[in-house]
């Protein structure tokens, strides 16, 4: 096996020879003393500046992109293990546990019936004296899924106010509501 890949180095250094002798020799003796030195030095430095332009520091910029990302993504993992500590140590609040309650409820019963890719708004409203209440907007939802949703809701014990359904096409509506308990 070596003897064959010797062969083939031998075979292909002698091409070269051939090849210089016959193209780049003619060319390269009718040149200055001045300009062959000057070819000298470029077949010195370009390959240099190729290596060092072309491979090498594309590669210490792209290490040095990914050294930064690294230290990011450290960082943000330090500051949200600091934040999770934080609300580790420290008791929920009541007010805001009951509003994250209800969203999450009906968040939960949305994707339970299917509705939740239609829900366009859903978010806490504050009024006075009538608890915590949830803005709901739905849009281009089958009309059947809908019926489902609001059964579920009012069988969790959520009432409704201000509820509008209006017909978008065929088996299609779109719904608003203030949805409470």
């Amino acid at each position: 096996m070596n003897i064959s890949l010797q062969n083939h180095i031998d075979n292909l250094r002698l091409k070269l020879e051939t090849l210089w002798a016959e193209k780049v020799a003619p060319h390269y003796d009718a040149l200055g003393e001045s300009e062959q030195r000057t070819v000298k030095i470029a077949a010195i430095i370009l390959p240099l500046v190729i290596f060092v332009f072309g491979i090498v520091l594309p590669i210490l910029d792209t290490n040095k992109a990914l050294h930064d990302d690294i230290a990011a993504l450290s960082k943000q993992v330090a500051e949200a293990n600091q934040l999770a500590d934080i609300l580790a140590s420290q008791p929920k609040q009541q007010g805001s546990a009951n509003t994250n309650n209800i969203l999450s409820d009906v968040d939960k019963l949305a994707r339970q019936t299917g509705v939740r890719s239609y829900i366009t708004r859903l978010r806490p409203q504050q009024i006075m004296g009538a608890g915590q209440r949830l803005q709901t907007q739905i849009k281009n939802v089958p009309y059947q899924k809908l019926t489902h949703f609001l059964s579920i809701l009012e069988k969790n014990g959520y009432n409704f106010t201000n509820l509008k359904i209006q017909a978008a096409g065929v088996g299609i509506v779109h719904m608003q509501a203030s949805i409470g308990r």
